[in-house]
């Protein structure tokens, strides 16, 4: 039997993290390992967890190359062309970014957009993105630190406060990009695909205030 993935021996922590991306930005969010296996998904991608991708092209290249990636229209690049669902991706918008663990490529993580809505909110924050995904993939790859050096709890609460976290520095970082701006809340809650009574409720919730 093959020894599992580092992202395997962590799947229901990737799933969790995965979901509470998703939560978050309002796109839907892949993980797979560097065996195509995907480890963890959200929406259309939550089916088919623990199978080997059929069409993993766009993460073969990021794998090699350990570089994100952002396809605009995917099934049109380059990379797509050996897909069976070349000029015919349900995909709007695809940005893909490799999880690194001690200058090793293991894994791939995605925000895909199936929709004009998410696609225009994908595009508006194109930037904000792709540090956020960065820190998603860092996030992941703390977690596979903590199982690679036997130091998680026993009861894994640290899974937890790191969720609670991520979606705190989440919110405080989409405060501090509209930090000056007019209408700053509204903007940040658009940023994030939320009202702004959630944001207000979390900002609450967080301790967090429009300043900080």
């Amino acid at each position: 039997m093959a020894k599992e993935s580092l992202l395997q021996q962590i799947q229901p922590i990737v799933q969790k993290t995965a979901q509470a991306i998703a939560e978050v930005i309002g796109l839907e969010v892949e993980v797979a390992d560097n065996n195509f296996i995907r480890i963890a998904g959200t929406g259309k991608y939550s089916e088919n967890c623990g199978e080997i991708m059929n069409a993993g092209f766009v993460y073969n290249h990021v794998m090699q190359t350990g570089k994100m990636i952002m396809i605009e229209h995917p099934g049109y690049h380059i990379l797509c062309k050996p897909c069976p669902n070349y000029k015919n991706c349900p995909e709007y918008t695809e940005l893909a970014a490799p999880i690194i663990f001690r200058n090793e490529v293991v894994g791939v993580i995605g925000l895909v957009s199936f929709n004009e809505e998410q696609t225009n909110r994908f595009m508006e924050n194109k930037e904000w993105m792709v540090q956020f995904i960065g820190k998603m993939a860092e996030l992941i790859v703390s977690n596979i630190e903590e199982i690679a050096e036997e130091e998680e709890n026993e009861d894994g609460n640290y899974t937890e406060l790191n969720l609670v976290d991520l979606e705190r520095r989440t919110i405080k970082r989409a405060l501090d990009e509209v930090e000056g701006e007019v209408r700053k809340a509204e903007k940040a809650a658009k940023m994030l695909g939320i009202s702004r009574a959630t944001l207000y409720r979390k900002i609450q919730e967080y301790n967090l205030t429009e300043n900080s």
